[in-house]
């Protein structure tokens, strides 16, 4: 696909870019693995009770979004820029199948289920507005091709949906085990669930 590698191209970073640029993109590309877990214990923590299954129903879509994406790699190799010998790699990573990129999956499979569920519609959209960041920085830093971060967007995307639709059925079936879990992981380390006050309805 032509276009794809002259979009990377275009948006690969230079040979030798500046200490504070790569930098900042590096931990951009890498965000997600913080990012997703932190913000969705935050959010149960400091979010009112109605908006836990919301929460538990974006980390078990954002799961399968990932699960997703092991299919569509398994139906569809992709080389990282680097494996085909195309321009810039400034981030060491496993020469394995780019397709799709699991990172842009994660962070809009997370932005737009906060969304779409309602848990946390503000953190949901500056999520997604990331998640844009995270896709071209991994691009910008020979990765993944334009075509691996662009179908990570879609996939994550449904995951959201997936999200708003098990929604309900988790609120009635799994959110009282989950918040059992939660109250005994209170208790074992002694912390009064007083010290972690909730946000407003």
């Amino acid at each position: 696909m032509a276009w794809n590698t002259q979009l990377f191209l275009l948006l690969n970073g230079p040979a030798a870019p500046g200490p504070t640029i790569l930098f900042a993109m590096r931990m951009l590309a890498g965000s997600p693995v913080v990012i997703a877990p932190a913000l969705l214990v935050w959010l149960w923590v400091r979010r009112p009770d109605d908006r836990r299954a919301g929460l538990l129903a974006v980390a078990l879509a954002a799961l399968a979004g990932q699960a997703v994406n092991l299919g569509l790699g398994a139906l569809w190799f992709e080389p990282r820029p680097f494996m085909a010998g195309i321009g810039h790699t400034l981030l060491a990573h496993a020469a394995d199948n780019g397709f799709p990129s699991d990172h842009s999956t994660l962070m809009f499979a997370l932005g737009s289920g906060l969304v779409l569920t309602g848990a946390a519609r503000t953190a949901g959209a500056a999520i997604c507005l990331l998640g844009l960041g995270v896709a071209w920085a991994r691009v910008y830093l020979g990765v993944h091709f334009p075509i691996d971060v662009l179908t990570g967007i879609p996939v994550g995307v449904a995951a959201g949906w997936l999200a708003r639709l098990i929604q309900p059925l988790l609120g009635r079936h799994a959110l009282p085990p989950a918040e059992r879990v939660y109250g005994c992981i209170l208790a074992t380390l002694r912390l009064p669930a007083t010290m972690f006050p909730r946000g407003k309805r």
